[in-house]
C-alpha cells in the first residue's frame, strides 16, 4: 500500500510541474565540436524536481540553460559532464555562437 500511495503522489507531483519547453535552436555540443565558435558566457539551470523524476529535472535544467544561452545570442552550447548516478542539483554549461 505505501509503493501505490508513493506513485500516487509522484504522479501527482509530475502533473503540477510544468512542461519542459525545449529549445530548438539551441544545440548541445561536445568540447571538440565548438574550436572556431565564439564563447558568449557560462549557462545554468536548477532542476525543479529530484528523487523519482531526476531525469525530469535534468531536462528541464537544461533546457533553462539553453534558453538562458539563446537570450546571449547563442545557438550551441556544451554542458559540463555530470557524474553518473548523483542527484544533480544544477546544471551548468558554455554558450557558444557557431
Amino acid at each position: 500500500m505505501k509503493q501505490i500511495s508513493f506513485v500516487m503522489i509522484c504522479a501527482v507531483l509530475a502533473g503540477c510541474t510544468p512542461p519542459a519547453v525545449a529549445v530548438q535552436t539551441v544545440r548541445e555540443a561536445g568540447p571538440d565540436e565548438v574550436a572556431g565558435c565564439q564563447t558568449l558566457g557560462r549557462v545554468t539551470g536548477v532542476p525543479g524536481v529530484f528523487g523519482p523524476l531526476a531525469k525530469v529535472g535534468l531536462r528541464d535544467a537544461r533546457n533553462a540553460a539553453k534558453r538562458t544561452a539563446l537570450e546571449q545570442g547563442a545557438n550551441t552550447v556544451v554542458f559540463d559532464a555530470v557524474p553518473a548516478d548523483t542527484q544533480v542539483f544544477e546544471v551548468t554549461g558554455t554558450a557558444y555562437r557557431c
